[in-house]
């Protein structure tokens, strides 16, 4: 795996000796909306979170920080 992709055949390595009823959790407590297939075979998991805007100026003062999710209640 590199820093960039991470393939279904990845994912499913690393979850084979998980059961199928298994809880999936996501750092952050991210809950899955969906994934989605795309035309190129590639796969996109959707959260129900949506991503925050974030500003140019913050963006450019933490470049570190690549996204946001806030809470919608």
């Amino acid at each position: 795996m590199n820093d960039s992709t991470y393939t279904v055949g990845e994912l499913r390595k690393l979850l084979s000796l998980s059961a199928d009823d298994a809880t999936l959790t996501f750092g952050g407590g991210l809950t899955v909306y969906r994934a989605r297939h795309w035309d190129d075979g590639s796969v996109f998991i959707e959260f129900n979170e949506p991503e925050a805007y974030l500003d140019e100026g913050f963006k450019k003062a933490n470049p570190h920080i690549k996204v946001a999710f806030t809470k919608v209640e």
